[in-house]
């Protein structure tokens, strides 16, 4: 092969255009895990775009309470509530108090999922965990552990909780920020509303 050939099959193969997740791994058909939550596929080709107002969110795939795996993208046609905790955190804590309440007061318009990224020790948390924060918080939605951190970017300023309305279409809508259980009703209300 002459170089000049050889330079410009190089080229050829390197350029050859490739879709990306922003995680920079290729765009796979996205699969539906099996658990008992409710579960509407999302739209083939959804992309992610990571935790910011107006940005898809990513398809987080974690272990819930029951051990099974459960994705974000499976609420796809729901308001999604997303608090990104850890079992540490004294505002966590005081929002997990108000996490029924809120599951009963939105029903079926809203599935509210807590991410726990820490125990009290600061370790990964375990389905153990997950399944004292559910017995201690009364909780019937769905808790998951990320001992991979990888919803740490949704944290901004190291302030915790994080919590992101989500609308219908897996769209980051509005951070609450405080986030109290005032704000978070009001945050819900005006997704579900709009």
């Amino acid at each position: 092969m002459r170089p000049a050939a050889f330079v410009l099959s190089i080229l050829a193969v390197g350029c050859t255009p490739r879709l990306y997740t922003q995680a920079g791994q290729d765009l796979q058909p996205w699969i539906a895990p099996e658990n008992d939550w409710p579960l509407s596929p999302p739209p083939e080709g959804t992309v992610a775009g990571g935790f910011d107002v107006g940005a898809i969110v990513p398809d987080l795939r974690l272990v819930d309470q029951f051990g099974d795996e459960v994705s974000l993208w499976q609420f796809y046609g729901k308001v999604i509530l997303l608090d990104v905790s850890t079992m540490w955190c004294a505002p966590c804590r005081d929002l997990a108090e108000h996490t029924e309440e809120t599951n009963l007061r939105f029903g079926d318009d809203l599935i509210y999922v807590t991410i726990l990224q820490e125990t009290t020790e600061g370790a990964p948390p375990e389905q153990e965990d997950l399944e004292l924060w559910v017995e201690a918080y009364g909780i019937t939605s769905p808790v998951v552990a990320d001992p991979d951190r990888l919803s740490y970017d949704a944290i901004r300023q190291n302030l915790r909780p994080a919590v992101l309305a989500i609308d219908r279409d897996l769209t980051i809508v509005e951070r609450v920020n405080p986030p109290n259980d005032e704000e978070v009703q009001a945050a819900i209300e005006a997704v579900i509303g709009g």
